[in-house]
C-alpha cells in the first residue's frame, strides 16, 4: 500500500507537470527509496509504542510480564524483514539491512540490532 501511494503521487504530477520528465528507472529507484523508509519508519514506531508500552506496565504491576501475544501479533504483521523481541527490542535480517544500505538508508539502522542467521 505503502508504495501505491508513491506510484499514484508520481504519476499524477507527470499528468499534470509536463515540465517533469518522463517516468524511468530513477522514479522507480526513487519509489522503492521512499517505500522502504516510510516502511521502516512504521515499523520503528510500532516497536516504540511497544516498549512505551512493557515500561508502561512494569511501572503498574513492578514486575516484568512476557508480552507473546503482543509480540507475536507484532511479528506477524512486520516480518519476515523485522523482528520484535520480548523487550521490545527490533531487529533486522541481514538481507534487510542490505537492502536498506543499497537504498543509501543505513542511517536508519543504526537504532536496529542485526539478526545473524541463527537467531532467525
Amino acid at each position: 500500500m505503502i508504495a501505491w501511494r508513491f506510484i499514484i503521487t508520481d504519476f499524477y504530477q507527470l499528468n499534470y507537470n509536463k515540465e517533469l520528465p518522463p517516468f524511468d528507472e530513477v522514479q522507480a529507484y526513487s519509489i522503492y527509496k521512499r517505500t522502504l523508509e516510510r516502511y521502516t519508519a512504521l515499523v520503528m514506531a510500532k516497536a516504540f509504542t511497544i516498549r512505551a508500552f512493557i515500561h508502561a506496565r512494569e511501572r503498574r504491576s513492578g514486575a516484568t510480564h512476557p508480552q507473546r501475544l503482543l509480540n507475536r501479533r507484532t511479528n506477524h504483521t512486520i516480518g519476515p524483514l523485522f523482528h520484535l523481541d520480548a523487550t521490545g527490542t527490533l531487529s533486522i535480517t541481514e538481507r534487510m539491512a542490505k537492502r536498506l544500505d543499497a537504498a543509501q538508508l543505513g542511517h536508519i539502522r543504526k537504532n536496529i540490532r542485526i539478526l545473524t542467521h541463527d537467531e532467525h
